[in-house]
């Protein structure tokens, strides 16, 4: 890998956590979920390793929990989603807001997954009692793409030609 290559996923790495940590005093309002769905579009498959770093550093700082698991495979699953579609919405960012919007709503049942192995009615209750944050998360994640979404894919594409690594 050039070093080209891993500065730039130390810097989209950190540009994640940092957006993380910036709005953590803001209730499920976030911009992980944009940059997740922007690098995906940017770089492909690259994406599943800035967000492995990005669970690194939150675990790191918030040590490891029953969310730790979840983040697991909540974000590359939204990294996966992103690649399967790319091909399907291209650059409609009104699309993509909806599935940006889409993921803030299953936010909660993704991480009740996890739950289901304890007892599933906890995971339908967690489920249930989240329901209204999964819809702010929903509003919000669709708004912040809408707005965001094109100049920030725009600075992205220009990243990534301006210094060609691939």
């Amino acid at each position: 890998m050039s070093v080209q290559k891993l500065t730039r996923i130390a810097l989209l790495s950190a540009i994640l956590y940092v957006s993380k940590l910036a709005l953590d005093f803001l209730p499920n309002i976030e911009l992980v979920s944009l940059f997740i769905i922007l690098y995906a579009l940017a770089f492909g498959t690259e994406t599943l390793i800035i967000v492995t770093v990005f669970n690194l550093l939150q675990i790191i700082q918030w040590g490891i929990g029953t969310w730790t698991i979840s983040y697991l495979y909540v974000w590359p699953l939204l990294c996966l989603v992103t690649l399967l579609l790319k091909k399907l919405i291209k650059e409609e960012f009104v699309l993509w807001s909806i599935v940006s919007g889409l993921f803030g709503l299953l936010f909660g049942s993704l991480f009740a997954i996890l739950y289901l192995f304890v007892d599933p009615a906890y995971a339908l209750a967690y489920w249930i009692s989240g329901l209204p944050w999964d819809v702010w998360h929903a509003v919000w994640n669709f708004v912040l793409m809408l707005v965001l979404g094109k100049p920030l894919y725009s600075v992205l594409i220009k990243m990534k030609t301006a210094v060609q690594i691939d």
